[in-house]
Formats: C-alpha cells, structure tokens, sequence
C-alpha cells in the first residue's frame, strides 16, 4: 500500500490539473477583476428582471459572483474573529475583543448589496480590471465598510 500512495497521490494531482485547465475556458469562470463584475452585473440582472430576460449562455455564470462573494465573506469573517481570539488571548482577557477587527464588515448585508458594492466599486477603479478577482472584492466592501472613519 505504502508502495501505491506516491502513485495515487500523483494521479491525483494530474486529475485536478486537468479539471483547473478545463475550467479556466468555462465562462463562468471568475479569475479577475473583469469577470467577477461581469458576473456581478449578469446576477443583479437576473435578480432585477428575471432569469427569463437573460439569454441561455447567461443563465449559466448568473449567480457565480454570489457564490463568490458568499465565499470572500466566509473567509473575512472567520480571519476577523481568529484575529479577535488572538487580540484577546494576547492581552490575555483584559483587550476587549470588540477593540480589535480586521475587517469592519455588515456581516449580516444580502448577497445583492454585496454584489452591487463590488460593481460600483469596479466601474470607478478600472485599474483592478485585470488583478486578481479578491483584490476587487475586498477593496470594494473594506471601502463601503471601513473600520474607521
């Protein structure tokens, strides 16, 4: 078994290689700045107008900057309340947790309000056009959410 574990491991690592270059062509797709507000926009449509407005191709990358986001969201949480866990066990009880965060977001904003932050965040910074698609995402809602003023 020993022997079959360096072997499995590789073929592993060529079906996941696989599976990443075949989606890198998918449309719904997100991989920078462009794609995830072009997603973004095709979801607001579909929630403002209905998915029968949309065409077919459409239909198919609608909801992938919610699913996205709902992601980014996820992982800026659990870094903020890691860090607040941190802050306080340095201080070790006496540093209010609340005086500590990362990220100031409304952790309880709807999919929508996010999407539509990242899309009006992108069409005033083109520069993020082409950077990495997390780049946009927390710019846009750390600045529609800053920590301090």
């Amino acid at each position: 078994m020993k022997n079959l574990l360096p072997s499995l491991i590789c073929l592993l690592f060529l079906a996941l290689g696989q599976s990443a270059l075949a989606a890198k062509g998918a449309p719904n797709t997100i991989t920078n700045g462009d794609s995830l507000a072009a997603s973004c926009y095709l979801a607001l449509t579909a929630l403002d107008k209905g998915m029968e407005q949309m065409l077919q191709e459409e239909q198919t990358s609608t909801f992938v900057c919610m699913a996205y986001l709902g992601g980014i969201l996820a992982a800026a949480q659990h870094a903020n309340d890691l860090a607040r866990l941190r802050y306080a066990q340095v201080t070790e009880g006496q540093g209010s947790k609340a005086d500590f965060n990362l990220y100031c977001f409304d952790w309880n904003m709807r999919y929508r309000d996010a999407a539509r932050i990242v899309l009006h965040y992108a069409r005033q910074h083109l520069d993020l056009a082409t950077q990495p698609a997390e780049r946009l995402a927390m710019k846009a809602l750390q600045d529609a959410y800053p920590c301090r003023p």
